[in-house]
């Protein structure tokens, strides 16, 4: 009877991670996992500690779940923390595609209504499950694509191709389609190589911080690799209608097969049973790049917002019959910044993100924040002895030891002004802490993002 009354009583979260490339999902979602099974109320030194349900001496115990989607793979915790917790600690390697990894947290009821009627029979503890979904911030980037037919992708597309940075990078592809034109018989040899071309042009932008990138199944592919479905390209327009057997209209063809097997499957698939959501933000690596970079992460980002609209009327309800109805934006490598920076990182990137949010939806949004975090520190603070001036210590690639070094000031307006500003971004390295393995990782943030995206299933 006490087991049935518990599921009953039981409540499941499916939380969204995603992010674009480098932004740190993997490590996060190691950080939090691995944080909450080695939860400890004895330490003061807690990774834990500002995450409520933990403080307020209520949380059990997490354990692993191995009963996920057995269609989808598993998100490679035991590895992550492998090469964390190592002789010589790296950062893990990325997750290509959807992976999952399930918790059940086992915790007391606090003295909420619903924890005051279920401590009346007699069910002190409750379970929440936690189903968390990673998957790439690429995908979500496609989502604008579904308003377009291929003849204005491909307009957008070109035009992009042909600014800044990307002209050299893709010069490749360029000239393959310009050989010949797009109202020719088609021809699937020249076809499989113009994508290919396009394929290593999206690649060398990502290796070169650009993240506007689209189709973004041709960057992470996961079970696609290979697939004739991601075997086209953008195309300039033909002269007059495009013959039946062109180019042009295979193309169209396969890009409308895209839009419909890839995106929307996507969306309906897999995005429909996420309640909470974290979108990782790498502001500091686009600040380090340039004003070039930075813009193109902007535009990314605004791709992506269309993906969290919380009106009733919004792409994302149509394609789901739901909404998301927590959304945090979350400001990653906090570390990298001395602390003072830390909420100017989080004011930049909530007033990018306001800028990019034409239609206020983010400001009207009860279920919307912005935070500075770092899923795993590997600084500390410290101050210069001469001037006082803060500064961190911490060990870059290649280093013998940790080093005090001076990153510079965050701006603080949106577009930054890249003539007056200097910030310098080093990519710090995991330590050498044997603690980390039994205690959990040191971070900052992490705690107060659970009490975002968890807390009030915890009561």
């Amino acid at each position: 009877m006490i087991d049935r009354l518990e599921d009953l009583f039981a409540q499941r979260i499916n939380l969204g991670v995603t992010g674009l490339q480098q932004a740190g999902k993997t490590v996060f979602i190691t950080s939090l996992v691995h944080n909450l099974l080695r939860a400890d109320q004895a330490s003061q030194r807690s990774p834990l500690r500002n995450f409520d349900t933990f403080d307020q001496g209520r949380l059990v115990a997490a354990t692993l779940r191995h009963d996920t989607n057995a269609t989808v793979p598993q998100f490679p915790y035991t590895q992550a923390v492998a090469a964390l917790t190592g002789q010589q600690p790296h950062w893990p390697a990325r997750t290509e595609g959807i992976s999952r990894i399930r918790l059940d947290i086992r915790y007391r009821r606090g003295d909420s209504l619903i924890g005051t009627a279920a401590r009346w029979l007699g069910l002190d503890e409750a379970v929440l499950q936690l189903d968390i979904v990673d998957y790439p911030g690429e995908w979500l980037v496609d989502l604008p694509m579904l308003g377009q037919d291929f003849t204005a992708w491909s307009d957008a597309m070109l035009r992009q191709a042909r600014q800044g940075a990307r002209a050299a990078l893709a010069r490749d592809w360029l000239a393959c389609i310009g050989e010949r034109g797009s109202g020719q018989p088609h021809d699937e040899e020249w076809a499989a190589r113009a994508a290919a071309l396009y394929a290593e042009y999206l690649r060398r932008c990502a290796a070169a911080g650009l993240r506007y990138l689209q189709p973004g199944r041709l960057l992470t592919p996961a079970e696609l690799k290979g697939a004739p479905v991601l075997r086209f390209c953008p195309l300039p327009a033909p002269d007059g209608a495009a013959k039946r057997d062109s180019l042009h209209a295979a193309f169209a063809a396969k890009y409308r097969d895209y839009q419909e097997s890839v995106i929307r499957a996507f969306y309906q698939r897999h995005f429909a049973g996420i309640s909470r959501q974290i979108v990782l933000v790498d502001v500091l690596t686009a600040l380090n790049a340039g004003a070039e970079v930075f813009d193109d992460m902007s535009a990314a980002l605004a791709a992506i917002l269309q993906s969290f609209d919380h009106g009733r009327s919004g792409l994302l309800q149509w394609l789901t019959g739901r909404g998301i109805d927590r959304v945090l934006f979350a400001a990653t490598k906090a570390d990298h910044v001395v602390r003072g920076d830390r909420i100017h990182l989080e004011h930049l990137t909530q007033r990018m993100l306001h800028v990019l949010d034409e239609s206020n939806r983010i400001k009207a949004a009860a279920g919307v924040k912005v935070e500075a975090i770092a899923s795993v520190r590997c600084t500390d603070d410290m101050r210069r002895s001469d001037t006082g001036r803060e500064i961190l210590l911490g060990r870059r690639l290649g280093d013998a030891a940790d080093t005090p070094l001076d990153p510079g000031a965050i701006p603080l307006d949106f577009p930054p002004p890249w003539d007056s500003f200097k910030y310098r971004f080093w990519d710090f390295q995991p330590r050498v802490d044997s603690a980390w393995r039994y205690s959990g990782f040191p971070n900052i943030g992490v705690p107060e993002a659970l009490n975002y995206l968890l807390g009030d299933h915890l009561t």
